[in-house]
C-alpha cells in the first residue's frame, strides 16, 4: 500500500541530521519496515526505513532534542 503524505511530515535523517519531508509512506506488510519517501533539503529523494528517520523539532509540539542526541 503506496500513502502519500498531505500534508508532507518534515523529518531529520538519523545517519547525518540532514532535513527534509516525508511525502509518501509505502506499506509492505506487518512483516516489513514502513518506508518513507523523503524529499531532503538538498534536493535529493531517498526512501528510508522508518528506523532510519526521526520526526523534526517542533517547539510547539514540545518536541525539542539535546544538542547530538534526539529524543522522540
Amino acid at each position: 500500500m503506496i500513502l502519500q503524505l498531505n500534508p508532507m511530515i518534515p523529518i531529520v535523517r538519523d545517519s547525518d541530521g540532514m532535513k527534509g519531508y516525508a511525502m509518501l509512506v509505502i506499506d509492505y506488510s506487518q512483516e516489513h519496515d514502513l518506508l518513507f519517501c523523503c524529499a531532503m533539503d538538498n534536493g535529493e529523494i531517498w526512501t528510508l526505513g522508518n528506523k532510519d528517520i526521526r520526526m523534526n523539532v517542533n517547539v510547539t509540539l514540545n518536541r525539542i532534542y539535546e544538542k547530538g542526541k534526539q529524543r522522540g
